[in-house]
């Protein structure tokens, strides 16, 4: 089974499949009630999807996920911004949609793979018997850090056709297949939603909606906010405080539902404190271990060390070799050994 978004990198996994003798359908996914709603598995998607199956002589079934990704997905994104905190579902969405789902229906019909188009590779230890996720031969395409909880039963049935490849390749083998993806537009964004304001205020009980105080270090009154979520840790701009001297948030206090503010920027931090932590190999010592780590898509990785894992409960503090004011309470923490993914976690509070 490959999973089709509709886009080129979806498409170009189910031809090379195909061109390398494996037996291929392509599954698309429903993800929301409001079929036009989405920038990814859409009506306009799903027929793309179906017509590049067509192209290839591939028979193609769309998948209705629906409650699964309310569920596992949209809820907690709402109820992380109405935390205070930076929630990346697209960590989720791999976490307990795209491969879970795939590879309940595979099971179901007796298929042995599921393949996406990620920009990732997977190899196999013969030394310690075990899987392991590699980032992409293009760096600028690479999608390890959403894959970072990927197990070793799940990396046994999963396919990476594309890891080896630019994305420029892709391109080239996509109109060399004269698929009609080849030259359509990708999404950069969250696939459900393009403003997340108006979209919590939608999806949210008023009531938790919470207006409070925007207060400095000191805890003095400077304002008013009408929700944490309208927030982020480093705003400076839009705070409304009527001050000759800008104010940046430096935390979201669901404690007291208080803005806190200061002059200067948030301190930067050595000691991030992760929770649903996982490690692709789960008995791989990583404790004391130094890791290069990222706590955002994209950005030039650091170093930083395993000071204490909890594997009961899934927690893990990292000391951070450089201080970093590159954190956010939601956000994921991934470790790499070299281009080889350790395992990660969600930040929390210190």
């Amino acid at each position: 089974i490959v999973g089709m978004s509709g886009g080129v990198d979806s498409s170009v996994c189910a031809a090379i499949l195909k061109s390398r003798g494996y037996q291929v359908i392509g599954m698309t996914m429903q993800l929301l009630d409001d079929a036009h709603a989405s920038r990814c598995c859409n009506v306009s998607d799903v027929t793309d999807a179906k017509r590049v199956c067509a192209q290839l002589g591939i028979p193609h079934y769309t998948l209705n996920t629906k409650t699964l990704f309310k569920d596992n997905v949209i809820d907690p994104f709402i109820r992380s911004y109405l935390n205070g905190e930076t929630p990346n579902p697209c960590v989720n969405c791999n976490r307990f949609i795209k491969f879970d789902a795939l590879l309940e229906k595979a099971n179901a019909l007796g298929i042995d793979y599921v393949a996406t188009g990620h920009y990732c590779k997977k190899t196999y230890s013969n030394k310690t018997k075990t899987y392991r996720l590699n980032q992409a031969a293009d760096d600028q395409k690479d999608q390890t850090y959403f894959l970072y909880m990927l197990n070793q039963a799940t990396l046994s049935r999963v396919l990476f056709p594309l890891g080896g490849y630019t994305k420029t390749e892709i391109r080239r083998i996509a109109q060399h297949h004269g698929l009609i993806t080849a030259n359509k537009k990708e999404s950069q964004d969250i696939c459900f939603v393009q403003n997340y304001k108006p979209f919590v205020e939608k999806h949210s009980d008023p009531a938790d909606r919470k207006p409070g105080a925007i207060v400095d270090t000191t805890g003095r009154y400077l304002g008013d906010h009408q929700g944490l979520y309208l927030y982020t840790v480093g705003q400076r701009r839009g705070l409304n405080l009527g001050t000759e001297v800008p104010y940046y948030v430096i935390e979201l206090d669901t404690d007291t539902n208080r803005v806190i503010v200061d002059t200067q920027p948030a301190m930067s931090i050595q000691t991030v404190v992760l929770h649903t932590v996982s490690f692709i190999n789960p008995k791989e010592a990583i404790h004391t271990q130094t890791y290069s780590i990222k706590t955002r898509y994209q950005m030039p990785p650091i170093l930083g060390t395993v000071q204490t894992y909890n594997p009961a409960s899934a927690t893990a503090v990292i000391q951070l070799n450089t201080p970093t004011h590159a954190t956010a309470n939601g956000q994921s923490l991934v470790l790499y050994d070299k281009n080889r993914v350790v395992g990660g976690g969600i930040i929390g509070s210190n």
